[in-house]
């Protein structure tokens, strides 16, 4: 499932003996959200203002949800600009998250990426500046799902991917026409996208890297 609460709930209620597993794509997802919410208020935080072209954050803000596998030479001149400007540290910080938790899922060993989830998971829940408010806050969803969340590595495979895309089918399936034949509603859902039953869907990075956060909210 996703993270959700009330599926969650009704899924205790009704098959108390199921074992919940919360997908990687939505876990991922999480921390992508996190990621470009604080690029964005640090973006917001130089300028007073939107990020527009030419703004470093702005131009940067696809890069910094590609793995660094697939990373071209120009991308990996636009982080190496990125990073060392300090104004930019939590969003290095987060991305560094971001990219750590994306590793914990590509490895082959399951209980190596169990631990190395686990130990991610840990980290921002108690080792994380407030400053930092964004990975706080994906620490504290996290807390509170982490079973849910570290089950997949027991239960490899384990997707809500064909359910999403049933729903898809059936929510548009249901749409009257528009007087064109066509209709908005008929567009695919993202959810239903068979990629995101795949855990390898989302971007690798190959080596798994943390800035020192102790200083994250005085710098």
């Amino acid at each position: 499932m996703d993270g959700f609460t009330g599926f969650k709930a009704a899924t205790t209620e009704e098959l108390p003996d199921a074992v919940p597993v919360m997908g990687p794509f939505h876990v991922i997802r999480l921390a992508g959200d996190a990621l470009e919410n604080c690029r964005r208020r640090i973006q917001h935080d130089i300028f007073g203002r939107r990020g527009m072209r030419g703004d470093p954050l702005h131009h940067a803000r696809r890069t910094l949800l590609t793995g660094t596998k697939f990373l071209t030479d120009k991308q990996q001149t636009r982080l190496e600009a990125l990073f060392p400007d300090e104004r930019h540290v939590h969003v290095e910080a987060t991305w560094s998250v971001y990219q750590d938790m994306i590793t914990a899922y590509r490895q082959e060993d399951r209980r190596l990426g169990k631990f190395f989830l686990q130990h991610t998971i840990d980290r921002i829940i108690t080792g994380v500046p407030a400053g930092l408010i964004e990975l706080r806050k994906l620490g504290r969803t996290l807390k509170q799902r982490t079973a849910d969340v570290l089950g997949y590595f027991d239960r490899p495979g384990t997707s809500n991917g064909p359910t999403e895309a049933i729903n898809g089918r059936s929510s548009t399936s249901a749409a009257p026409p528009s007087a064109s034949g066509t209709s908005h509603t008929m567009s695919p859902d993202p959810a239903s996208k068979p990629e995101d039953s795949d855990p390898t869907y989302t971007l690798v990075r190959e080596e798994p890297h943390l800035p020192d956060l102790s200083n994250c909210s005085t710098r």
